[in-house]
């Protein structure tokens, strides 16, 4: 019984590859795979419903390219002053609006075609923001809240 234990054991041990000393181990095993193969973008047929596929050039003649995105109004509501400035040029603008002074204050604007504020008070340090699309024109922006208005918090900008 023990040589044919020995016998298997032999069997076995000569069906094991021997290792190669020379070897390098770390590109011996299976090829490492990546998140990407787990991209619902990378089965063909999930590719165009998640990210369009533009129309070649050759179909958009004529067509203007989009116009470059306009850059963030910052306003800073402080005690009973709107730091902004004074002029902007037409077209939709990003605001960022940020409550820099002590007392809890708002956005409000009105002009041509815009009568907006922001839909809740703004309490110190905090900031929201406010896309607005404008048209050539004066503008009123003022904050709202509290008679802050009638203490001198409002200003003219001038929309060109």
């Amino acid at each position: 019984m023990r040589i044919t234990f020995i016998a298997a054991a032999l069997v076995l041990l000569a069906a094991c590859p021997t290792p190669d000393r020379n070897r390098d181990e770390s590109t011996a095993g299976p090829p490492q795979t990546t998140t990407a193969t787990g991209n619902p973008q990378t089965i063909p047929e999930n590719s165009t419903a998640m990210n369009p596929v533009a129309a070649p050039q050759s179909a958009n003649k004529g067509a203007q390219p989009p116009a470059p995105a306009a850059p963030a109004v910052h306003v800073q509501l402080t005690e009973y002053a709107i730091e902004m400035p004074d002029t902007l040029t037409a077209g939709t603008h990003p605001f960022t609006i940020t409550n820099a002074g002590t007392m809890k204050h708002n956005f409000a604007i009105e002009g041509p075609g815009v009568q907006q504020k922001l839909a809740s008070d703004l309490m110190r340090g905090d900031s929201a923001p406010m896309t607005l699309t404008l048209q050539k024109g004066s503008y009123t922006v003022y904050c709202p809240v509290d008679g802050h208005r009638g203490r001198g918090m409002q200003r003219t900008i001038t929309v060109q």
